[in-house]
């Protein structure tokens, strides 16, 4: 197995721009209940497991991405919606091309 394939193979299953939705919870009065967060579908969980699973290697080709992949998702945790940002600005399935075109110099970039 390549070094990044277990991330790059989400590339197709993150490039939509509807990966979660808000979820804002009122009480019967209709005052807001708790924080607003992001309901994010069942890939993102999986691609967020993946990720994490991935080894801190610094040096190594892609480092640097894994590091702001792994931002990416520890920022969610702070901030709700700033995965859902990179998510649907493009970002996320950006980094993962990268890393597949590391995995595979020869061949183009996964569209």
């Amino acid at each position: 197995m390549k070094r990044y394939e277990a991330l790059t193979r989400y590339i197709d299953a993150l490039d939509y721009e509807e990966l979660g939705e808000w979820v804002t919870e009122y009480d019967s009065q209709g005052r807001l209940t708790g924080t607003p967060y992001v309901d994010y579908w069942d890939v993102v969980h999986r691609f967020c497991t993946t990720l994490e699973d991935q080894p801190d290697e610094p040096g190594v080709p892609g480092a640097e991405i894994i590091a702001a992949l792994k931002s990416a998702v520890s920022r969610e945790e702070r901030c709700p919606g700033v995965l859902l940002g990179y998510l649907n600005n493009g970002a996320v399935v950006e980094w993962l091309r990268e890393l597949y075109a590391l995995d595979n110099p020869q061949s183009a970039p996964k569209k």
